[in-house]
């Protein structure tokens, strides 16, 4: 026997459902779903799905553009505190270990420049 899937994407289940339900009402009352299924109940349901997904995009668009305002604000922020750590190492050229009183972790084993991602 055949196997009819269903997938659970928002778009494909809104398409089948508008297929079923053209199919509905060009059967008009003598479709096989009319004494068994509410097509209105359904549609609404797809309405609400179809918002939701919108709402998601919506939402994840704001997300992407938050993230880069945000990514662009941190670069702004990490230019802003290397001006304090440098004029702290300019103020304190022979005793670096001072800058961890403002909050800088000093690291004496490492050469190498090394800056969190952000």
């Amino acid at each position: 026997m055949a196997q009819i899937k269903i997938k659970g994407n928002a778009n494909y289940l809104a398409g089948l459902f508008a297929d079923i339900k053209r199919k509905n009402d060009a059967d008009g009352e003598a479709s096989l779903l009319n004494s068994v299924i509410d097509i209105a109940a359904i549609e609404g349901k797809v309405n609400n799905m179809i918002d939701y997904q919108e709402k998601a995009n919506d939402a994840n668009r704001l997300k992407e553009e938050l993230n880069e305002q945000k990514a662009k604000m941190a670069k702004e922020i990490i230019n802003d505190i290397k001006q304090i750590r440098d004029l702290l190492k300019a103020h304190f050229p022979n005793d670096t270990k001072k800058l961890g009183a403002w909050g800088f972790t000093i690291d004496e084993v490492s050469k190498k420049k090394e800056e969190e991602p952000v």
